[in-house]
């Protein structure tokens, strides 16, 4: 459930039929949130690839080869600047192998919410766009988590709270799309990030908005919480933080990068100067003067990640 932020919850906004209502009456309404795209498909797929340890290369071979979509997403990922074979990769199989299973999940996560989102019309915001910066979050926090001292969740459980860290802006978009329009012309115009106008006019951001719509898809809230709070709080002690943490430094690196958009047109400024990179170093155990040598792992991951991603999305 929502949690109703203080000194907000009495916002109203007239629907088309004059009748006001809140963003909480929308969202706890079966007609008005019945056909929000439905994520469980696609955790079945991801749990089926997942959990299934005994699964045969040929098996996953042949589930790609009936999809030719992601059959040429395969292949062009493996012949990416990210992987940069010394020869073309031509074989649905070889790409897998090449790849490894683990990107291979990752992609499909990505490719099957484009295809579940597709429907949802075109607004202020290019869902191609949207869809790009996701899954370069999902890609820095993955990678960001790589260098923690201790690392709690499997390296697809990173990508996927980063790939899913905005899926609220979708659920706005889908059951409010006057209000989205409004609220993300004004951040365009006004140079802002969208939170804190979501909140003036919802008075709840995406982040809240996200973790209510992964839990109603049976998502667990150790990938929820971190959605929920990569706008709130982030410098506590409790697992969701740390996580939260990631989400949020990987969303600045992936605008500083200028890979994707989502709406958010503040200026990144420089991520390596906040008090979320101080916080992240603690969490590897790092003095400042020893985050150069990482600064410039992250820049040089952030760089190639950005052909591997448009391979993905494209």
């Amino acid at each position: 459930m929502i949690t109703k932020i203080a000194n907000t919850s009495s916002l109203k906004i007239k629907n088309r039929a004059g009748q006001e209502k809140s963003i909480f009456d929308y969202l706890e309404d079966p007609k008005a949130t019945a056909t929000l795209p439905s994520l469980k498909s696609v955790l079945s797929e991801l749990e089926m690839l997942t959990q299934k340890s005994s699964i045969r290369l040929d098996e996953v071979t042949q589930l790609v080869q009936v999809d030719q979509g992601m059959s040429l997403r395969v292949l062009r990922m493996a012949n990416s600047v990210y992987y940069s074979p010394s020869e073309p990769i031509l074989d649905v199989q070889d790409a897998i192998l090449y790849i490894g299973l683990s990107t291979f999940r990752s992609a499909v996560a990505s490719t099957r919410c484009i295809e579940k989102t597709c429907h949802i019309k075109q607004s202020v915001i290019d869902w191609k766009d949207f869809w790009t910066h996701a899954a370069g979050v999902g890609q820095l926090t993955m990678e960001l988590a790589t260098h923690l001292k201790s690392a709690e969740l499997p390296s697809e459980s990173y990508y996927l709270m980063g790939l899913l860290h905005d899926i609220g802006k979708v659920v706005l978009a889908h059951v409010m799309p006057d209000e989205f329009d409004t609220i993300y012309v004004q951040a365009t115009l006004e140079k802002k990030a969208p939170a804190p106008i979501e909140m003036e006019i919802l008075g709840i951001e995406h982040g809240h908005l996200g973790a209510w719509y992964l839990e109603k898809q049976g998502i667990p809230l150790t990938l929820c919480e971190p959605v929920r709070f990569h706008h709130g709080e982030v410098f506590g002690d409790k697992p969701h933080h740390k996580h939260a943490l990631l989400i949020r430094l990987a969303d600045m690196l992936t605008l500083y990068c200028h890979l994707g958009q989502s709406g958010n047109c503040s200026d990144p400024g420089d991520p390596f100067a906040t008090e979320e990179w101080s916080a992240y170093l603690k969490l590897c155990g790092l003095q400042e003067i020893e985050g150069n040598d990482l600064k410039q792992v992250l820049i040089d991951h952030s760089a190639r990640i950005s052909d591997l991603v448009r391979k993905i999305i494209v």
